[in-house]
């Protein structure tokens, strides 16, 4: 496995270069419903599903803006050699086809968490589209769960979609946290219970976004960044001053 190298100057630079660039760039608006620290102190792991390139780098976004805790995510490691900066990020790695590296994957993890840290995990193992149901998690989050003694686990949900603007508009749901013990079930109970969590906010995320795609009506759903208008907006905005000083004929 890859384990990760945290550097502080180059999480730094990429927190702006996504904030003054990169999302501006992508995206429309980004929107964010909960905290993103548990209530309680301690190891927590955060349970995100996966449905788009861009989550991970969204989600380092709201650590390092709203977050006061040491957070590593874990990414397949065919994604971390190809993109190798991720391990200064936070990021480590795992290598779904090999049993004997998935151990040591998650004996690091272990590790992290009994350290204080906080585990990011995307259990769907790879990414699914947002609508494909029922969530199958892979083992290793029920085995991760089983050998906590006391743990924070909060469910993270992201949504994309394109309305009436030329860039998308993300959300992310993030619940208030439960903590658990993981001897109350074993792996595989713990990864059917927690894969049919994390489907339920998926799918309250999902009606919350048909009802109100924009966001406007649902003060709970706090903006990220600055809406990023594209050229599709500047040239609506132009027709609209167009016709207000054209005179009648």
């Amino acid at each position: 496995m890859i384990t990760a190298q945290k550097n502080k100057r180059f999480r730094k630079l990429c927190y702006m270069y996504q904030h003054f660039y990169l999302l501006k760039r992508n995206f429309y608006r980004v929107f964010v419903k909960g905290d993103v620290d548990p209530i309680e102190s301690g190891p927590t792991i955060y349970i995100a599903n996966h449905s788009s390139w861009w989550d991970g780098l969204l989600l380092f976004q709201l650590t390092e803006k709203y977050s006061e805790l040491d957070h590593y995510i874990l990414m397949d490691e065919i994604g971390l050699k190809k993109y190798p900066f991720f391990r200064k990020l936070g990021a480590f790695s795992v290598q779904k086809n090999n049993p004997r590296e998935i151990v040591r994957t998650l004996k690091y993890s272990e590790e992290l968490l009994k350290s204080g840290k906080s585990v990011w995990v995307f259990p769907q193992g790879s990414i699914q589209h947002q609508d494909k149901r029922p969530y199958e998690f892979d083992s290793g989050i029920g085995h991760l769960i089983s050998v906590c003694n006391k743990v924070t686990v909060k469910m993270v949900s992201l949504h994309y979609t394109f309305g009436d603007h030329q860039k998308p508009i993300a959300s992310i749901v993030i619940d208030d946290g439960v903590v658990y013990n993981g001897s109350d079930h074993n792996r595989k109970d713990w990864t059917e219970k927690l894969a049919r969590i994390l489907e339920k906010q998926v799918d309250v995320h999902r009606l919350q976004v048909i009802r109100d795609p924009s966001f406007l009506r649902n003060a709970l759903f706090l903006p990220v960044m600055k809406e990023s208008k594209s050229t599709s907006d500047y040239f609506d905005q132009f027709r609209k001053g167009v016709r207000k000083w054209t005179p009648f004929s």
